[in-house]
């Protein structure tokens, strides 16, 4: 921190500590116990500037809000941030020390140093035009979700580093603006059946760009098994091996068949969605072989046919063929034709 910084700050220790200031007979009367805690935590506060002890400082004048918020205590905390070079959180607490400020809690000074600090960071902060496909995604940046600040008429706009860290908030439909401090960022993006996008990146301080990033869709995986060992498995009408098996396709609609000699085919129509593993069994029924398919019928089917065809030949051969005259064989039994 600068020289000129630290004699600003002993200045508004000054000022704070006379807002704070009550006749010291008065308080243990007056004022709850947790209003002094929060004058004492303040004062601690002062003290870690001196020693531009910025962290320490930021620290005590968090824990004197969270017992009796002031404006004049906001507006430390975003002085505070500025100093560790946090600029979307020293940006947010200023504005909120001056949207807070009633008459009299902020000194004209101060107010001054609120909105000049306000203009430096605005000139600081990194803007990112970002498409994300699909959209809908979560995004992270540095473990943190977004912020999503009103910008009525314009693109969204989502600010890095304000919240506290968790999972990542779905990304707006369309472009939209991303704020974020200089310097390097771990961005993650994920969705359910999308491969998880990481950007690792670094922006120099005032540095406007524009950013696309794209999940990649996973593959459904099938998994197809059968009651019946090297049962052949077909996918849309394509074989592609023999069960059991792991086919993975794009998201949709898919054919399964699953066959074997001497057994009824299978079929199902599976739906899978992307990044889904579908689990499908096939059960092969033996065939039932019909009366026709049977050896034995068709031996007997042969030999009725034949028997048949034999007494329809001499039935029409008895028919076509004139009557012979009667043999006489003689006393030797030899056949002669009777003259």
């Amino acid at each position: 921190m600068r020289h000129s910084d630290l004699r600003w700050w002993l200045g508004i220790a000054l000022s704070v500590v006379g807002a704070f200031a009550v006749p010291a007979g008065a308080q243990s009367e007056t004022e709850p116990a947790e209003v002094e805690q929060a004058r004492s935590l303040f004062l601690e506060g002062l003290s870690e500037v001196r020693k531009a002890h910025w962290g320490e400082a930021l620290a005590a004048f968090e824990r004197s809000q969270a017992l009796r918020a002031h404006p004049l205590t906001t507006y430390n905390i975003g002085a505070c941030e500025r100093a560790l070079g946090r600029y979307t959180r020293a940006r947010r607490a200023l504005a909120r020390a001056l949207a807070e400020k009633g008459e009299g809690e902020l000194p004209p000074s101060v107010v001054t140093d609120a909105r000049a600090f306000l203009e430096e960071i605005e000139q600081l902060l990194v803007r990112l035009t970002v498409t994300v496909e699909p959209s809908a995604s979560r995004i992270a940046v540095d473990g943190r979700p977004l912020e999503l600040e009103a910008s009525p008429g314009a693109p969204a706009l989502l600010v890095a580093g304000t919240l506290s860290p968790g999972r990542g908030a779905a990304s707006p439909t369309g472009a939209f603006v991303l704020l974020a401090d200089p310097g390097v960022h771990v961005i993650t993006l994920s969705r359910a059946g999308y491969g998880d996008v990481v950007v690792n990146k670094s922006y120099r301080p005032g540095q406007a760009a524009s950013e696309r990033w794209v999940l990649s869709e996973l593959p459904a995986t099938i998994r197809i098994s059968s009651n019946e060992a090297r049962a052949l498995v077909s996918v849309n009408g394509k074989d592609v091996g023999v069960a059991p098996i792991d086919v993975m396709r794009p998201a949709g609609m898919y054919r399964v068949e699953v066959s074997k000699p001497g057994f009824v085919p299978y079929a199902a129509d599976v739906r899978v969605k992307a990044g889904q593993e579908s689990a499908l069994r096939s059960t092969l029924v033996p065939e039932r072989q019909s009366l026709l398919g049977k050896w034995w019928f068709w031996t007997a089917a042969a030999a009725v046919a034949g028997g048949v065809a034999t007494a329809t030949y001499f039935a029409a051969r008895s028919e076509a063929e004139p009557q012979r005259p009667p043999l006489d064989g003689g006393s030797l039994g030899w056949t002669a034709r009777i003259p």
